[in-house]
This record gives structure tokens, sequence and C-alpha cells, in this order.
């Protein structure tokens, strides 16, 4: 008999239960409670759990949001704040919506136990969202990075009443060489030289790439160095503050890889990957720009051929990289994922028109419809 519970703080959900049933970093118990201890951004979790005789078999993590590291899905369709806040001028109380993936993840999954059936939970699951959603007033519901590979939820969601629009293209890699002079092989001459050469020019500028553990003597640095990225792209501070960085020291250290550029000594560069059963996801990076020259590619060195590396070394099985820069991705040996942005109103007649506005916007665009630079 199959029962489900939405519990709002991580610490309630069983951590062996979750990471057991993961198989991403950013779906992971060490990485919600740095969320949860770090409060980068404003956000009200809530873990649908499912219970088959008393044992957790599936979790959903939503998350009510108010505010992101990227921009919300309020900010990407502004007509959906002006609804709800036209809704709450009349006196309803609407919150914001509630988003059903992890935070600063590029993907949105249910997490399900294998032979149980995925249709039935589903069904479960965003019957309980459904529910949940009209007692806590949140006219919208939405999974934001659905990957084309994911088939459960590219059919579940839509037939579940869900709009349906192209979101975001990222890119992942595949992780088949027995060591990076294999992996340079397996390139184009071209590319394979470009790369040798990057990887040459970064050394003669006696800039040295290692893996690191300390985020406690760390963490103001890098939230100073990915505030420069996020300060050049988006024009404001990034919201990661060093106690997010503090966090992850104590809390996820166990799935995370931190890659420090030095220079005489200085940390100059940094990228921040998380880890999980063979998955190297490449999350952040920030670099102090004013010591960073065109020719000493501390950024390619940084961002991919020091993971890359240690994924190969280590025997992952894939890596993910973000949006941007697709095309020097791709010809790094990386392949093209697509993700769709799945989007519910809990107010049927207004679900309809949305329906029929997700149709038209269908055709119209196509996919990487987030503003957003990043790794």
């Amino acid at each position: 008999m199959f029962k489900v519970k939405v519990l709002r703080t991580i610490s309630d959900v069983d951590k062996a239960t979750i990471n057991d049933l993961s198989d991403d970093g950013f779906f992971t118990h060490e990485w919600f409670k740095v969320l949860e201890v770090s409060k980068p951004f404003k956000i009200e979790p809530r873990y649908f759990v499912a219970y088959d005789s008393g044992e957790a078999v599936a979790i959903a993590p939503c998350f009510i949001e108010h505010d992101s590291q990227y921009p919300t899905i309020e900010e990407l369709s502004p007509w959906l704040g002006r609804l709800r806040k036209a809704g709450n001028s009349l006196g309803f109380s609407l919150n914001p919506p509630l988003v059903c993936h992890s935070p600063c993840s590029f993907h949105s999954k249910i997490l399900i136990q294998k032979g149980y059936s995925k249709k039935t939970i589903l069904d479960l699951l965003c019957k309980e969202i459904d529910e949940s959603c009209k007692k806590d007033r949140i006219l919208f519901s939405s999974f934001p990075f659905v990957s084309e590979f994911d088939e459960t939820l590219m059919m579940g969601l839509a037939d579940r009443g869900y709009a349906k629009v192209p979101f975001v293209e990222t890119a992942y890699m595949e992780i088949k060489w027995t060591s990076f002079e294999d992996y340079l092989t397996h390139l184009g001459r071209k590319t394979r030289t470009n790369i040798r050469r990057e990887l040459k020019k970064n050394r003669s500028h006696e800039i040295i790439i290692e893996q690191e553990n300390d985020f406690h003597k760390l963490s103001g640095i890098l939230s100073d160095l990915y505030s420069n990225l996020f300060m050049k792209y988006r024009g404001r501070r990034s919201p990661l503050h060093p106690l997010f960085f503090t966090a992850i020291g104590e809390h996820a250290k166990c799935i995370t890889r931190l890659f420090i550029a030095r220079k005489n000594g200085s940390v100059i560069g940094f990228t921040l990957c998380l880890l999980h059963k063979g998955v190297l996801d490449v999350y952040l990076a920030g670099f102090d720009y004013e010591r960073l020259t065109k020719t000493d590619f501390t950024y390619f060195n940084t961002v991919f051929y020091a993971p890359i590396r240690n994924a190969i070394e280590g025997g992952f099985e894939k890596i993910h990289y973000r949006s941007a820069s697709l095309e020097a991705k791709l010809s790094r040996g990386c392949r093209i994922e697509k993700s769709y942005l799945f989007i519910k109103c809990h107010v049927r007649p207004l679900n309809c028109i949305l329906s029929q506005y997700a149709r038209m916007k269908y055709k119209e665009k196509g996919a990487n419809i987030l503003p957003l630079n990043d790794l």
C-alpha cells in the first residue's frame, strides 16, 4: 500500500535512501543539506516521498522558488509573476511556483527504486504535488529541466496536464578513454593540436592546477572569484556567499571535486564539480580576470582539461557541462542534451490557456531560451 509524505527538511529524509536512489550529485542528501544550512537564496523545500509498506521507494525533490542562482521561472516568463501578483491584489495570497528540480542543477528528476512501475509512482507523486499546490496556494508547478533522455517525465508529464516548452541545451561527455592522451587521440587533429598548445602555454605561464579539499580556508576567495564571473554576465554579485562554500566543506566534501589554479602561490581561478555514482557535473568556476591573460588559457585548463583528466583517471562514466560555449564543448568531445520546461497552472481554465500559449511558443522558439551565460 503506497503512501506519500511531504517533508520540509532534508533532515527528515533518510540519507542512505536518497543517495541510493540518485545518480546525480545535485540530488543527494549532502547537496540539499548545503542549501538548507547556507541559505544562499530563498527557497522552501518540499520533498515528496512515496513509501511502500514503510519503505521509501521514490522521492521528488521540489522547492517553492522565491529566488535562485539563475533566473527563476517567473523571471523567464514575467506574465506568470504578473498573474500571481494580480491574484494577490485580490486577496488570494498566492505563493511563487513550485519548482520540481534541484536548485543549481540543470536537471529535473524523480528518483524511483528499481522494480517499481514508474507510471504508478509518477501518478502518485503528481497527484500529491497537485494537492500540495492547492493547500499552499501555489498557482504554478513546473519541471524546468526535463532531459530528452528521461522517457518517464517526457511522456508522463504531458499526460498529467503539464505544458511543454523547449528550454535549454547543455553538453555531456561520455568517458570512454583509458588516459588523457587516449582522449586526445580521439579528437580531430586541429582540436588535438590546439589543446596541446593550451596545456603547454598554461604551464609556461607557471600556472599550477591542483585538486584541493580545504573549503574553509578558501571560502572567501571562491565566493569572490565566482562573483567576478557572475558580475561579468549578470551585472551583480553572486548570491553564493562564503558560508555556502564553507557548508560544502562541512557537509558535502565527499561529493565534490575542487580544482584550484595558482600563479606564484596566489589563487587565480577555480572549478567546482559535484559527483555521484560515476557522473561528474562541472558546476561552478570563477577567475581573477585582472591576473589572467589571453595566452595562458587558464579557463580551458581549469574548466575542461583538469576535470576530464580527473574523470578518466577516476573511472567516471560521464561529465555534465552547462549551456554556454556549446561549440567549444562539442569540439572537445561533448554531445548535446536537450531539456524541456514542463509547467502547469492549478486553475483548470487558466491551464488550458497556458497549454495553448506553450504550443505557440513551441513552434516559435528553439532551445536555449534561458538567458544565461555559465559553464
